[in-house]
């Protein structure tokens, strides 16, 4: 009997696809299922999941794409499209100071008494106030009023309501509302400030019909919009917290009121991409199912207990099967692409959230197999794969898709990948013996 080894020289490219819990850090789906209703982003303005196709710097934006699944596409025309700009981060931009109020109107309208929303924004201080969402009735400011310098709510001919937290002019923020249906308090967040707003009664809330206001020198949208989210249903606190900690993470680390992830640090590598995750506040806020933009999905924490989050994102690397040199004995190759993990309590004490299990979408691979895919961990930290215990036990779970259940081996800080193994093929051979007679 003769062992063949073969080998399978890998260089494999895995498309975008998601499942579970898609939306923005894993909160929410892509299919219009969801309380997700509006996901704007510049990084890919017609939402088709391609982010080299994108309009060249001073292009006029005639629409902005929703990739909610939802179809609230916001367009203009003529004079009053905002331009889209390049750079560091690509943007939406306003100029308040143009001739002709620059603004766009959603092909849905109305307002949500109970939902939240959040902009990522770098507003310019012109003198007008500054507007996010508006729809005649209700607006979102990010200056209440001319040179207030104060984020708030308007109620047009019934009041503005102005908070105490200063407008951001001048820097990338995170603002964000959220209402509950049976309040008549609005939630205001601006960064690492909060505040609850009284807005007088439980039947206002945050409107959604246009980003700024064709009012010219007045109530206009201002500088560079980045993202913008709406959810028809006010996000859970966890929610909240994980939506934050996505969208702090992707724009240059935003200072937010909770961070439970610091892998997107310089110190950390940056591992600040498709992040996504799952977290407990409560017994009635919680979020234990995410997958986000990227391919990993975790779900089913068995110790997940009170103000505890397991937050996750990448490196960016390619998703390719192609490293060849950083892997362990065993393993033909693995990704080039590495994600880090953040598992901490609210105050960012390390904790440990239990077995979780792992789901990886594969579509676009061909020859896995649940016996060749191997889970890497970098169980001693030291940014090395070539000596650790490869995982293996894989699922295959349909579509493309494996996983890995009950995984215990990640911890705070820690590094993870996948790779595929050496597969061991037995061969029988026909062995004739010549019987020679004496």
């Amino acid at each position: 009997m003769k062992y063949l080894i073969l080998v399978w020289g890998c260089i494999l490219l895995i498309p975008f696809c998601g499942i579970g819990q898609t939306g923005p850090g894993g909160v929410g789906t892509t299919d219009g299922s969801s309380s997700l209703r509006v996901w704007l982003k510049s990084d890919d303005l017609d939402a088709d999941g391609d982010n080299t196709d994108n309009p060249t710097n001073g292009t006029a934006v005639s629409q902005w794409s929703d990739f909610s699944g939802s179809a609230n596409h916001f367009t203009q025309t003529g004079a009053n499209r905002p331009t889209y700009t390049t750079g560091t981060f690509n943007a939406v931009n306003f100029d308040s100071n143009a001739a002709t109020p620059q603004l766009m109107n959603n092909s849905t309208t109305g307002f949500y008494t109970n939902g939240s929303t959040f902009f990522v924004t770098n507003t310019v201080n012109t003198g007008p106030s500054h507007t996010l969402f508006d729809n005649g009735t209700f607006s979102l400011r990010a200056e209440q009023w001319f040179n207030t310098s104060r984020v708030g709510f308007t109620h047009y001919g019934v009041a503005d309501y102005s908070t105490t937290i200063a407008s951001p002019f001048g820097t990338n923020a995170i603002i964000s509302y959220h209402k509950t249906g049976t309040s008549s308090n609005l939630d205001v967040r601006v960064n690492t400030a909060t505040q609850a707003l009284n807005i007088g009664a439980t039947n206002k809330g945050i409107p959604f019909d246009r980003i700024g206001k064709a009012t010219a020198s007045a109530d206009e949208a201002s500088g560079d919009f980045f993202e913008i989210l709406l959810y028809n249903n006010r996000l859970n606190a966890a929610q909240i917290i994980i939506v934050d900690n996505y969208l702090s993470a992707k724009y240059a680390n935003i200072p937010i009121p909770i961070d439970v992830y610091n892998e997107d640090d310089i110190a950390a590598g940056n591992y600040d991409h498709d992040v996504a995750g799952i977290g407990r506040v409560n017994a009635t806020n919680l979020h234990n199912d995410s997958q986000g933009t990227g391919i990993v999905r975790i779900s089913n924490p068995t110790n997940l207990n009170n103000d505890e989050f397991f937050m996750w994102g990448h490196d960016n690397g390619t998703l390719l099967i192609n490293n060849t040199t950083d892997i362990p004995t065993g393993i033909t190759a693995r990704f080039d692409r590495v994600w880090r993990v953040s598992e901490v309590s609210t105050t960012g004490t390390p904790v440990n959230v239990g077995d979780i299990d792992m789901q990886f979408d594969l579509s676009g691979i061909t020859g896995i197999t649940t016996s060749s895919l191997r889970l890497l961990i970098d169980s001693d930290n030291d940014g090395n794969f070539n000596d650790e215990t490869p995982i293996s036990s894989a699922i295959d779970l349909g579509g493309n898709t494996y996983g890995f259940n009950g995984v215990t081996a990640l911890a705070n800080n820690l590094r993870f990948t996948i790779a595929l193994g050496k597969r061991t093929i037995i061969t029988n051979r026909r062995i004739t013996y010549r019987i020679r007679k004496n």
